[in-house]
């Protein structure tokens, strides 16, 4: 908040919001070291500020097996409670039970010709249409793991910058998108034109449909709504709406906060997906108005950039490892887009968008750089490299992890060519070709006067792949390394390795 030409806060006096309330909650993971930071820092703030806080601050935290709906909804009913008395309702309103059916999120009026159907809709302003070139693979028959090496053809003069992300948003299969027909009853409407608006203008349309929107149930479930992922809580919740007897009583329950357990063992430990739990719960007669109050909007995924435009120019580079797995009752699951992706073939469009929130930027100047990326996390560090090969940086260190080196080093030639002529230090974890597994934070004691020599130079860390334990099992080998080279007590180490944080030295870019 600024309040002076400079920037500053200025000289006015602390409580100048005192009239406001305010109520905060948090979006957050707690795998992340600043878990809910910004809610923190914002509350705090607030309250500095002389306002006035009408309820205790909510966090949400994807890590837990419902996310922000394990804390959420209660949250939502205490605020409620909390401001009724503040804001009465008005005359002639009347507030809504547990039991009433919510309005539906948007009204669909048949059109008989159908003119004027939407083409396939773009999420954002700069998405453009990319041609793949090709979609190769580079892990062996029979490995545990498919991974891809993707080369997509952009349109001239299309621009990017190493460390930032492609986001590509995929399409539903066709017999996914027949499946969760058939089972909400939908199929004779399935190819029916509909000319929809939202029935509340709070709540507007996915961004890839214009409003209003003409178009079909099958277009929407194909480019535009969610098949694949595990339904929410509010899932069930609209769902008990429209069955009767012990169905509905069944739902209801899970709903409840007794009914939670019961609820993660049929969807979460076995990663149900929304088609299958429509299919089980199929004598559910839900009007088709509800199909947005059901499904999610289908949002673009994002991969980390595997090459500099300036070495490519006209394309972009990505490794991807197409997701595949058995769930606890040994069904097969698929990742969305990553099977989208193997669908397609050289010569295929594919609508993409460059996002540049990426976190592993080129360092300004040519500073040592260390890098720790086991498996795909990699990627991004082939694009920094291919860059800082071209300013002359030459002091780079890379931890590399793979299960075995003839399976999946990947860019395993470029490492080696890199490496023979001087700009890069690279060591190699590969876990399972020895009998103890080795991974990359024990490779790291081998480098800690290198390491030390770089972070003293001012060098960066930068960590990408897995959020899972590999973050936490470097920085653990980092801190002895901080503590042995630097003479540090454990509380010294700590303190260095946030203020390298704090001053964007070391950054992590992971995912779950």
């Amino acid at each position: 908040m600024s309040r002076s030409g400079s920037g500053d806060a200025g000289d006015g006096k602390d409580d100048f919001l005192e009239d406001l309330r305010y109520a905060v909650f948090g979006l957050g993971d707690s795998s992340y070291a600043k878990y809910n930071w910004v809610a923190k820092k914002l509350s705090r703030r607030l309250d500095s500020l002389g306002a006035t806080c009408v309820l205790e601050r909510g966090e949400g935290d994807d890590q837990n097996e419902w996310g922000i709906e394990s804390t959420f909804p209660k949250w939502l009913e205490q605020l409620v409670d909390c401001i009724d008395p503040l804001y009465p309702l008005e005359e002639g309103a009347e507030r809504r039970g547990i039991e009433d059916v919510p309005p539906p999120r948007i009204e669909m009026v048949e059109v008989k010709d159908g003119a004027g159907m939407e083409k396939e809709g773009l999420w954002a302003e700069d998405v453009r249409w990319a041609k793949v070139r090709k979609l190769d693979k580079v892990t062996p028959e029979g490995w545990f793991q498919d991974v891809r090496s993707v080369e997509l053809e952009l349109p001239e003069g299309t621009s990017y910058e190493p460390g930032d992300v492609l986001e590509i948003r995929p399409q539903n299969l066709p017999e996914d998108v027949d499946a969760f027909l058939s089972a909400a009853g939908w199929t004779s409407i399935a190819d029916t034109t509909y000319r929809i608006t939202p029935s509340n203008p709070h709540q507007p349309l996915p961004s890839s449909l214009p409003t209003p929107s003409t178009t079909t149930l099958r277009t929407l479930l194909t480019h535009h709504l969610d098949l694949s992922s595990i339904p929410r809580l509010s899932f069930f919740e609209f769902l008990s709406h429209f069955t009767t007897g012990d169905i509905r009583e069944k739902l209801q329950w899970f709903c409840t906060a007794e009914g939670q357990d019961d609820l993660t063992d049929y969807v979460q430990r076995p990663r149900r997906t929304t088609t299958e739990v429509m299919y089980e719960f199929r004598s559910a007669n839900v009007p088709k108005e509800y199909v947005m109050d059901l499904l999610p909007e289908l949002r673009p995924r994002g991969f980390s950039i595997a090459s500099s435009v300036r070495k490519h120019p006209g394309a972009v580079d990505l490794l991807v490892a197409i997701v595949k797995y058995r769930t606890v009752l040994s069904v097969p699951r698929k990742g969305l887009c990553t099977s989208y992706l193997a669908t397609l073939k050289p010569g295929d469009l594919l609508p993409v968008r460059f996002e540049s929130s990426g976190l592993l930027k080129l360092p300004p100047g040519t500073p040592p750089l260390i890098m720790v990326g086991p498996g795909t996390g990699v990627a991004p560090f082939r694009a920094l490299m291919e860059e800082r090969r071209r300013i002359g940086a030459k002091e780079n260190l890379l931890f590399f992890g793979c299960r075995s080196e003839k399976a999946d080093f990947f860019f395993r030639e470029e490492w080696e060519e890199m490496v023979k002529e001087g700009s890069l230090t690279l060591s190699v974890a590969a876990s399972r070709d020895q009998e103890d597994k080795i991974y990359v934070q024990h490779r790291i004691p081998t480098f800690a006067v290198q390491i030390w020599d770089f972070l003293q130079r001012g060098g960066y860390l930068y960590v990408c792949g897995s959020s899972t334990q590999m973050p936490k099992s470097v920085k653990k080998a980092m801190l002895v390394v901080f503590r042995e080279q630097g003479q540090l007590d454990e509380g010294g180490a700590e303190k260095l390795w946030d203020k390298l944080d704090r001053d964007g030295r070391i950054v992590e870019e992971t995912w779950g």
